[in-house]
């Protein structure tokens, strides 16, 4: 199971925030009452960074603590600017249940972003926005005070400058099954594609499916499976590349291209594609099994245009007409 690495300045701000719950008693109190929870007397005893989840990854932070006779917890999610985990909401909470089982009387999953960040903040129990923690901090010592506080200030600026990209779950579903229909057609058909795997996240604006190669094609020659294009040319695609292309095969391509195909350059004419339009695809309407197999019957005939047009007669070691 792949889980996203965490940047810099969230492994920055977990310290610091484990340091002031250990050191400030009364940090865990004006902390709670920062994420609507009230501060319960919260006592805390024990601090534990990057606590494992039982099998289901790691948490940022596990802040074991007392209310009066009862045993409670806090498990922190802390999120600047790296994408946020797929489904690691539900592994906190799963997470939780198993403490709860365990004897403790309380246990709150808490996100910790800057305000602007929406993410899965919904999915804990509570959350705190990133600028109020930072004025959570006293110290009598306003250089130590301060000193610590710009340590969020820096993060929630940088966050700012650079921006954070939040994971399309739709996107990430569609692209799901995508791959496990890839899988099945190309068993059903003989076919030997290789798809990409399955990565733990996606973005808006994660349109292609690349790269995918085939088993009779050259090393520097893959497909790929553009989703859907823009608003203004609504439509999917695919292509076949060759890059590096030399001036000969980039000829081929040009001279060669099957009926209503599109020759242009890629990589600034580095190398060469050949694309055949086809519906497009988008997260809005999900996943469309007629749009995929129409996708992969354009790939299985560029392969087939490829090997018999597109290049120099030359087969990868291994294989035959």
């Amino acid at each position: 199971m792949e889980f996203p690495r965490k940047s810099v300045q969230e492994v920055e701000i977990d310290h610091l925030l484990a340091e002031e719950f250990a050191c400030d008693q009364l940090f865990a109190q004006r902390f709670l009452v920062g994420c609507g929870l009230g501060s319960m007397d919260f006592a805390t005893t024990t601090v534990i960074v990057e606590p494992s989840l039982g099998g289901e990854g790691f948490g940022d932070l596990l802040i074991q603590g007392e209310v009066g006779a009862n045993r409670v917890a806090l498990l922190i999610e802390d999120k600047i600017s790296a994408a946020p985990g797929v489904r690691q909401a539900k592994r906190y909470h799963a997470y939780a249940e198993r403490l709860r089982a365990q004897g403790w009387d309380a246990v709150w999953t808490i996100l910790v972003a800057p305000a602007g960040y929406t993410g899965e903040r919904k999915s804990y129990d509570a959350s705190i926005d990133l600028e109020l923690v930072e004025t959570l901090i006293v110290s009598k010592n306003t250089r130590r005070q301060d000193y610590r506080r710009s340590i969020i200030h820096r993060a929630i600026r940088k966050r700012t400058e650079t921006g954070v990209k939040i994971p399309d779950e739709a996107l990430h579903r569609m692209k799901s099954e995508y791959l496990e229909f890839a899988a099945t057609w190309c068993v059903t058909k003989g076919l030997a594609f290789n798809f990409p795997f399955l990565r733990a996240s996606y973005y808006d604006g994660d349109s292609w499916v690349e790269p995918i190669r085939h088993a009779r094609l050259p090393a520097h020659v893959t497909l790929r499976h553009r989703l859907w294009t823009s608003v203004k040319e609504p439509g999917g695609q695919v292509d076949i590349i060759a890059s590096p292309a030399d001036e000969r095969e980039r000829a081929r391509f040009v001279e060669n291209a099957p009926e209503g195909a599109i020759v242009s350059p890629f990589s600034r004419g580095r190398g060469v594609q050949v694309s055949l339009r086809l519906p497009e695809m988008r997260q809005a309407s999900g996943f469309n099994r007629e749009t995929t197999s129409a996708a992969f019957s354009a790939m299985s005939e560029l392969v087939d245009w490829y090997l018999h047009n597109g290049h120099d007669g030359r087969l990868p070691e291994g294989s035959s007409r």
